[in-house]
């Protein structure tokens, strides 16, 4: 997605499915009720509101409540809207543009290096369809030897990942980058 980043393309679904743009307390409290309605989840008054706007908020909202938001506008997860946005937006290439990469068009061997923030930064390796492993880290929590799934990167967004595993224990998912999103990724291809 270009400038627009993937939250500000759900807000703008889920207002078009709305028909309106909340502004106004019971505005919001009728989308809370919708969502909870349509979901059987329920997202809290002041998440919904810090996501509009209304209440003033520099952070990023939980991986829950994206998913809860993103459920309502008919997609799976969080994830499988951002994969659909990203598809939408680099149809042309289907590889890498300037600020996109598909997961799924990696091959086993390839590599990535990812930056973001003063000094965060990770290697990654292809090990299998949508599957990584981390080869070094630098002052982020994923660790060397996570392995993980990842769907897509982009310039500018978050990091998500999901289903990884650490040594035999299961690690919940884990969002990188979350003020500013990835700042950088290198492409290594396997050298085979």
């Amino acid at each position: 997605m270009e400038k627009n980043n993937a939250l500000e393309a759900l807000v703008d679904i889920t207002n078009n499915n709305l028909g309106y743009v909340p502004s106004t307390p019971t505005e919001f409290n009728e989308l809370s009720r919708l969502i909870q309605q349509k979901t059987g989840r329920s997202l809290s008054l002041s998440s919904i509101k810090r996501i509009w706007g209304y209440v003033k908020y520099e952070g990023f909202p939980s991986v829950t409540t994206l998913n809860i938001l993103a459920q309502y506008n008919e997609f799976k997860d969080w994830e499988s809207f951002m994969f659909h946005n990203l598809e939408n937006d680099t149809c042309d290439s289907g590889f890498i543009n300037e600020s996109a990469v598909n997961a799924d068009s990696l091959k086993c061997g390839d590599m990535l290096v990812l930056t973001w923030g003063v000094d965060k930064s990770c290697e990654i390796e292809c090990i299998s369809h949508m599957r990584f492993r981390v080869n070094s880290s630098q002052n982020i929590k994923l660790l060397v030897g996570d392995k993980f799934t990842l769907h897509t990167l982009c310039i500018g967004h978050p990091i998500y990942v999901c289903d990884i595993e650490r040594g035999d224990i299961r690690v919940p998912a884990y969002i990188g980058a979350k003020k500013g999103g990835i700042t950088s990724i290198s492409f290594m291809p396997c050298p085979k």
